[in-house]
């Protein structure tokens, strides 16, 4: 029987750590927000994955995109697919570009982040309007630039976790 060493500190596999961080995230998106904070709202799921899959594209594929899109689908009550469509393109254009986008200045990589995000709003906004008919409006661009500008900083989060949980 093993003891607990109480001067050992306990870290997170990375994989845990994976999958604890885009659970956060869906919490994060599913914190009640009101008025025009709902408008500024990142895509924290996607940023989260962004992360992943740019550090490690060989062990954060597809798959991992599409669960938690239609995990994020089934907690938002939306068409089923929606967010996973649109999360399998991030991860797949994420996953075939990492090397270029990991050899890119900070700053670059924001706007490179601004880009997917745009790209994720374009694929959901062209599923809404297939199916509801509706039109996207000029404030759903709010949370691709909050997102930009918490990217940064979420970035250097994940980044001293990702080398914690190594050591």
């Amino acid at each position: 029987m093993s003891h607990l060493n109480p001067g050992h500190k306990w870290r997170l596999s990375g994989r845990a750590l994976k999958h604890l961080t885009l659970l956060a995230a869906l919490v994060l998106m599913l914190i009640p927000v009101h008025g025009w904070l709902k408008l500024l709202q990142p895509y924290w799921l996607a940023l989260v994955l962004i992360y992943w899959v740019m550090e490690e594209p060989e062990h954060n594929g597809l798959f991992t995109a599409f669960f938690y899109g239609l995990l994020l689908d089934v907690l938002y009550g939306s068409l089923l697919g929606k967010h996973g469509l649109s999360l399998l393109v991030i991860a797949y254009l994420v996953s075939k570009y990492a090397r270029q986008f990991r050899m890119t200045s900070f700053w670059q990589l924001s706007l490179i982040v601004g880009v997917l995000l745009l790209n994720d709003l374009f694929i959901r906004a062209f599923i809404d309007w297939l199916t509801h008919g509706s039109l996207p409006r000029l404030e759903d661009l709010l949370p691709v630039i909050s997102g930009v500008l918490v990217w940064p900083w979420l970035k250097l989060l994940l980044d001293h976790l990702h080398a914690r949980s190594r050591r």
